[in-house]
C-alpha cells in the first residue's frame, strides 16, 4: 500500500512541479522557484522510495543473507542529502536577492502558490492516512519532503501578500530563507536516523543494560 501512495504522489508532485517551475520563471519569484526546486527534490526521493521498496522485496541469497532491506535506509540517507543541497541553493541565491531585490509579479506568484498548497495538502493527506509513516523511515523521509512543500507553499502565499499589500520585495528571498531552515531541519533529522541504523547503533526504545540483566540470569 505504501508504494500505491507513493506512486500517486509521484505523478501530482512531477506535474505541479513543471507548473511552478514555469510560473516562477514568468514572476521572477525566488520563492516560487526554491518550491519548485524542493518539488524536484520531492520527486527524487519518491522515486528513491519507490525503488528502494522494490530493491528490498528481493529475497535473500547465500551471498546476501539478510536480503536488500537496508535498501529502505540508504534511499532515506540520499534523501536527507538530496535535501541539504536544495537548502544550499536556496541560501545562495536568497542573500543574493536580499541585497538586491528584483521586481516580482505579485498576482501571478499568488495563484501559482495557492494551487501548489492544495496540491501539497492533498499529497500529505494521502501519505498520512495510507501509509506507514510512523514506523517506516523511508515513507517518513518522503513525508517530511512533502510537509516541507507544503510549508514552502504557505511561505510563498505569504510573501506575495507582503509584496501586493506593502511592495516589500525583500519580502520573497526573506520567506525562501525561512522555507530553507525548515527543509534543512527535516534533512538533519533525516540523515541522523538513517546515519544511526546504517551505523548498526542501538535500536530505539532498547534498553541494552536490562537486556543484559536478563541474560545474565539465564543458567
Amino acid at each position: 500500500h505504501n508504494q500505491t501512495v507513493l506512486k500517486r504522489a509521484l505523478l501530482l508532485i512531477a506535474a505541479f512541479m513543471l507548473v511552478e517551475i514555469a510560473g516562477g520563471l514568468l514572476t521572477n519569484s525566488l520563492a516560487l522557484l526554491s518550491d519548485a526546486g524542493h518539488m524536484l527534490s520531492d520527486a527524487i526521493a519518491l522515486g528513491l522510495s519507490l525503488a528502494a521498496f522494490h530493491w528490498s522485496e528481493r529475497p535473500t541469497t547465500l551471498k546476501n543473507t539478510f536480503g536488500y532491506r537496508r535498501g529502505e535506509i540508504i534511499a532515506a540517507a540520499l534523501n536527507g542529502l538530496t535535501l541539504a543541497a536544495i537548502v544550499l541553493w536556496i541560501v545562495i541565491e536568497a542573500i543574493g536577492r536580499l541585497l538586491h531585490p528584483p521586481e516580482v509579479a505579485s498576482i501571478g506568484m499568488l495563484a501559482v502558490a495557492v494551487i501548489g498548497l492544495a496540491v501539497n495538502i492533498l499529497i500529505a493527506v494521502w501519505m498520512h492516512r495510507g501509509s506507514d509513516i510512523h514506523h517506516n523511515l523511508n515513507m517518513k523521509s518522503a513525508y517530511l519532503h512533502v510537509l516541507g512543500d507544503l510549508l514552502g507553499s504557505v511561505g510563498a502565499i505569504l510573501a506575495a501578500v507582503l509584496m501586493l499589500a506593502f511592495g516589500w520585495r525583500w519580502a520573497d528571498p526573506l520567506v525562501s530563507l525561512l522555507i530553507a531552515a525548515l527543509i534543512g531541519k527535516s534533512s538533519i533529522g533525516v540523515l541522523k536516523s538513517a546515519l544511526h541504523i546504517l551505523m548498526e547503533g542501538t535500536p530505539k526504545g532498547t534498553d541494552l543494560v536490562k537486556i543484559a540483566e536478563d541474560i545474565q540470569k539465564i543458567n
